[in-house]
């Protein structure tokens, strides 16, 4: 028995992330539009534009930050996987979501900006998506990454997980093509 532990999003965490992104940075600025525009203060304003924008943008930019970080934290699970032979048990922040036998597994791996892993099994089907929280651009620098649950290591361990099940799905088929052949 072989068991992983890492910490991935699944593919509703990322639908979640894709619409907290233009919510959270839309919502702040227009709420401070909103509070500025009623509390009769658009007047004063009018004369000089530029400060408007930013007495609106610039709350609306902090506000964001948080916004994105807590939507980041609640996308991110920790993941711990059995795994023997084609037999998986998933749980999910200590909580089993999937266990049953294997049907099928399929890996996608973006550069070092994303490990997707599905898992087909005989009850349910499940998502790994692994994305860090900070990646190296080609000149070397760290760029920071609003969509990253967890890190390098992380996207490691779900890539291992990926190939041995791949692995061992190979071998069956294989185990049962021979004897197949034999008889």
């Amino acid at each position: 028995m072989k068991r992983f532990e890492f910490v991935a999003g699944t593919s509703k965490d990322d639908i979640v992330m894709g619409l907290c992104l233009p919510v959270s940075i839309l919502l702040p600025a227009l709420t401070t539009y909103l509070i500025i525009f009623y509390s009769e203060m658009y007047a004063s304003f009018r004369s000089a534009p530029l400060l408007f924008r930013a007495f609106v943008f610039v709350p609306a930019l902090y506000l964001t930050y948080f916004l994105i970080k807590k939507a980041r934290k609640n996308a991110a699970n920790k993941f711990v996987v059995n795994l023997d032979e084609l037999s998986i048990r998933i749980w999910k922040n200590e909580k089993e979501v999937v266990s049953g036998k294997i049907l099928s597994c399929k890996i996608k791996v973006s550069n070092d900006k994303l490990v997707h892993v599905d898992i087909g099994t005989e009850e349910d089907n499940i998502s790994f998506r692994a994305r860090p929280k900070e990646y190296r651009t080609i000149t070397g620098n760290t760029s920071f990454n609003p969509f990253g649950t967890g890190t390098v290591s992380d996207m490691e361990t779900v890539l291992a997980l990926g190939v041995k099940i791949k692995n061992t799905i190979e071998k069956q088929v294989l185990d049962d093509n021979a004897y197949v052949a034999k008889n």
